[in-house]
Formats: structure tokens, C-alpha cells, sequence
């Protein structure tokens, strides 16, 4: 797990704690080097990553030429009040969203790393409610909690999308889309499934709860029929 929010803290994980983006580049080295011993690697969360690159784009920013006064300073080296950072406040406040394309830039970068990292990849991202107007009625939709462009980046390379729920001591995933959740992949076998992620079962010689996965429910079960939806017609 990729931990970019502490959340890994509590619990036994194999877990590396990120706390600025120049750490990814190290990691994902210290994979390479170590023969890619991993078939899963976590992101958790896609939302906090996106927090993160904020520093970076504001770096990058500054070094162009159209924001070489973000970081402008008076003679006591204090910023300046007509600096673009005292201006704006953040690069996301740019005009014509030039901040939203710098940290999708480097956010859709830090994936590309970590991709070539493992052979699995599971993005987590916390969901929020979009407001939908359709044929003039408005409706809220489960939508992920990620600027439009990040989402297109993260969302455009996914084989699946779904949204994790919990029933009692289970967790599970939905795939099902629908006007109400925007879920899905490129798989049939996920087509309107709710599988069930993981459990908590107890052991029944110590009476201690251990936690189950069944990821192999989800990557490419070995009953499944098919593996991809047909993209084009067959003639």
C-alpha cells in the first residue's frame, strides 16, 4: 500500500508512508531494483495524491514564464503582496483552469510510475455526490472525489470501477452502473456484480477474527467465460 494520508497507521499493512511526491520516484527505484517482487500495489487514496502534487504544480508554475512572480518576494525576502501566490492563493485558482491541467499533469505522471511498478493496480478514492441536470431534472450521482482532469487520468486507464460498501462484518464492491452510480468496466464478468471484497471470519480454535480477501474474485477469475466486452461489431 501507497499510504498518502496515514490511514495505514492503525493496522498491521505492509504499508510505505508517502509523504511528498518526491518519494515515489525512490520507491518505485527500490522496486525495480528489488526485481518487482509485488503483484498488487494500493493507492489509497487517489484524493490525497492529488493534494499532494499542489506543491509541485506551484513549483513548476513558478519556473514558467508566466508565473515567475508567484514566488515574488520583497527586499525582506517576505512575499510579495502583488506576488501570484499572495494573488491567488493557490495554483488552482489560475485562470482558465491552467492550475487543474499542471496537477493532472503531474498526478496522471506518479501513476505512470507506479504502474510499471506491478501488474495490479487498485486506486482508492474517497466518493462524493455530483449534481446531474438531465432533460431538465436534477438528480445526484456517486461520483469520485478527484478534479475532473485527475479523474479522466485515473478513470480513462481503469479496466473497473466500484464503489465499496460494508454489510455487517463484509465489504463489498459494486460494479453495477447505474443513474445513481457511476461504476462499470471492461470486464462482463463484473457487469452488475456486487462481490464480496473481503470479511472478517473467526478463527475457530482461538476465537480471534482474521481478516479475508478475495481479490482473486475480482482479477480474472479462472471460471470466468470472458474476458473483455467486444469493442467493435462483429460483422
Amino acid at each position: 500500500i501507497l499510504d498518502f494520508e496515514s490511514g495505514t497507521l492503525a493496522i498491521d499493512a505492509l504499508a510505505m508512508q508517502i509523504k511528498v511526491i518526491g518519494d515515489i520516484p525512490k520507491i518505485c527505484d527500490a522496486i525495480k531494483k528489488a526485481e518487482y517482487p509485488y503483484d498488487y500495489i494500493a493507492i489509497d487514496t487517489a484524493s490525497a495524491l492529488e493534494e499532494m502534487c499542489l506543491p509541485e504544480a506551484e513549483r513548476r508554475w513558478a519556473t514558467s514564464k508566466d508565473g515567475e512572480k508567484w514566488f515574488l518576494t520583497d527586499e525582506k525576502g517576505d512575499l510579495h503582496p502583488k506576488s501570484g501566490k499572495a494573488t491567488h492563493g493557490s495554483v488552482m485558482n489560475l485562470p482558465f483552469g491552467k492550475g487543474y491541467a499542471l496537477v493532472a499533469e503531474i498526478f496522471t505522471e506518479v501513476l505512470t510510475m507506479i504502474e510499471r511498478c506491478a501488474p495490479k493496480i487498485i486506486i482508492l478514492a474517497h466518493s462524493t455526490y455530483a449534481t446531474i441536470n438531465k432533460e431538465g431534472a436534477e438528480f445526484s450521482s456517486l461520483d469520485i472525489m478527484l478534479g475532473k482532469k485527475s479523474k479522466f487520468s485515473a478513470t480513462f486507464r481503469a479496466d473497473a470501477i466500484g464503489y465499496i460498501y460494508r454489510k455487517g462484518t463484509q465489504n463489498y464492491v459494486n460494479f453495477t452502473a447505474s443513474e445513481d452510480v457511476g461504476a462499470g468496466g471492461r470486464h462482463r464478468y463484473l457487469e452488475k456484480e456486487h462481490i464480496l471484497l473481503s470479511e472478517w471470519v473467526e478463527d475457530e480454535k482461538t476465537g480471534n477474527e482474521e481478516l479475508v480477501t478475495y481479490w482473486d474474485k475480482i482479477y480474472a477469475p479462472k471460471n470466468s467465460e470472458s474476458t473483455k466486452k467486444e469493442t467493435s461489431k462483429k460483422n
